[in-house]
């Protein structure tokens, strides 16, 4: 009998179920509300769930290598890929033929499920090792095939445009097929992975991954961190100066180590085992040599056609210019499912909010606006899935409200800081501002209108007409930005 594998991806930071009054996101609220377990009646038989801590999150207190890692990949954005390997090797854990793959995230969470999916439409799902022998279930041996997947094939040519090293990626993962028992057969009689997911639902999917800008920082610091280290060390016992110099170290060879492992490598020949630490045994082979280094130009916006939904709630208030929207899906694969009939394959909705009001994580008594994407999730999950998922409604109880206050992650930037110091930088310390560019023919929630019906609403410290710039222009919107005398305001 067939099951139905949940992954939940959450947002930067998120690390759900800590603690009894933590901020929980919307990702971990419904992980909460659909896995097994000793308490709940859903059967492991018929549903299992895993849920992957967001990119910089960590269990660990207090100054930790694990904690100085997850701040750098937080930062630098090479995290994101042990975050997808983590979902890829829990797919590759419980999946059984016939099985339904269904995908949730949130934030950077949101962008880690939609690679997710696409590693899947590259690899598929292995049938068996590399030597034929059956898929390990567990252990180093599971996560180097989830490893292989995610890093040599899915990130292959990243943050370059999709053509530039398309063909390469395609033949890397077509030998990764070969090597795992995943082949697979596209509608269109293409090549591809074994397996595609259900469903991919995902809160405000926003790809900061990193900055040229962040990784030179960090170089730097870490760099100042080391020689700092280097000269204290000199006039400390030599036990002491060990100690002292563990953590800086420890972190420095793990910078270099995750940097260097986004040189990939490719060659025309199969047989021909590549190293990075040994070129000149191939340097014939290096014109093929890139850094695989995301950039703001040229995220992954690939969603396969034959994915059977894809859900997106997106924050309408959200201006931050670091967490900018990222795009989904091709105009000509929406079209080819128009023309068989489907409009619900692809749907993409704007609610009123900033990001964390959209995937959740602000105090619950904070968190009427979440709860409106939140029900629009689970709903639209139950829709397309039917009696093949269990939501525990009694273990997600939401209290939606259109009025609900709104949040601004700039403004409370501010509001944090000491009052002297705001005046001594002239409020100048914040996230730079960007207003999201929204099509006039978007997809808005009905409580995004009935927002805008209200004679006010609470937004941060202020209660006041919600009039959005980025909806100014929209034909379901544009009436409320005139005034009775017919004067646009």
């Amino acid at each position: 009998m067939s099951k139905t594998i949940l992954i939940f991806s959450d947002g930067t930071g998120q690390l759900g179920g800590l603690r009894p009054d933590q901020r929980l996101s919307n990702v971990y609220k419904m992980y909460r509300a659909m896995r097994p377990g000793p308490d709940s009646p859903i059967r492991p038989n018929d549903q299992v769930a895993f849920y992957d801590a967001g990119l910089g999150a960590g269990e660990t207190g207090g100054l930790t290598f694990k904690r100085v890692r997850n701040v750098m990949a937080a930062a630098v954005g090479t995290g994101i890929d042990e975050n997808v390997i983590d979902c890829y090797a829990a797919v590759i854990a419980n999946y059984e033929p016939g099985d339904r793959i269904c995908i949730f995230g949130f934030s950077r969470g949101a962008y880690t499920a939609r690679s997710l999916a696409n590693v899947l439409n590259l690899c598929g799902v292995p049938t068996h090792d590399a030597k034929g022998g059956p898929v390990p279930r567990f252990g180093p041996e599971l996560r180097m095939i989830a490893s292989d997947g995610v890093r040599n094939v899915y990130n292959h040519g990243a943050g370059a445009k999709r053509t530039t090293y398309e063909t390469e990626r395609e033949t890397l993962a077509d030998r990764y097929r070969d090597r795992y028992g995943s082949q697979g057969v596209g509608i269109d009689g293409e090549r591809q992975g074994n397996v595609q997911p259900t469903f991919v639902g995902v809160f405000d999917t926003v790809a900061a991954l990193g900055s040229r800008a962040a990784t030179t920082t960090a170089a730097v610091g870490m760099a100042a961190l080391i020689a700092l280290t280097v000269v204290v060390a000199r006039h400390l016992p030599w036990w002491v100066a060990v100690a002292v110099a563990t953590l800086p170290l420890s972190a420095g060879y793990w910078f270099v180590r995750s940097f260097w492992s986004q040189v990939k490598l490719f060659s025309d020949d199969a047989t021909l085992q590549l190293s990075r630490w040994n070129p000149k045994r191939q340097l014939f082979e290096l014109r093929h040599a890139h850094v695989a280094w995301w950039s703001g130009r040229n995220y992954d916006r690939y969603a396969d056609k034959e994915v059977g939904f894809l859900r997106h709630a997106q924050a309408i208030d959200e201006d931050r210019a670091r967490f900018p929207r990222v795009g989904w899906g091709r105009s000509a694969d929406l079209q080819w499912h128009k023309e068989r009939g489907r409009e619900d394959w692809l749907v993409q909705v704007w609610f009123a909010g900033n990001h964390s009001d959209i995937g959740g994580s602000y105090p619950e008594e904070e968190s009427r606006l979440s709860d409106i994407a939140l029900r629009w999730m689970v709903d639209q999950t139950k829709a397309a899935l039917g009696d093949a998922v269990t939501v525990l409604d009694e273990r997600l109880v939401t209290s939606p409200d259109a009025l609900g206050l709104q949040h601004s992650e700039r403004t409370g930037m501010l509001n944090a800081q000491p009052a002297l110091f705001r005046w001594l930088t002239f409020s100048k310390v914040v996230w730079g501002k960007a207003v999201r560019d929204i099509s006039p023919e978007a997809d808005l929630h009905p409580t995004v209108l009935e927002r805008l019906a209200a004679p006010h609403v609470p937004q941060m410290g202020e209660v006041e007409p919600y009039r959005p710039e980025s909806l100014r222009a929209h034909r379901d919107a544009a009436a409320f930005y005139v005034d009775a005398g017919g004067t646009a305001n």
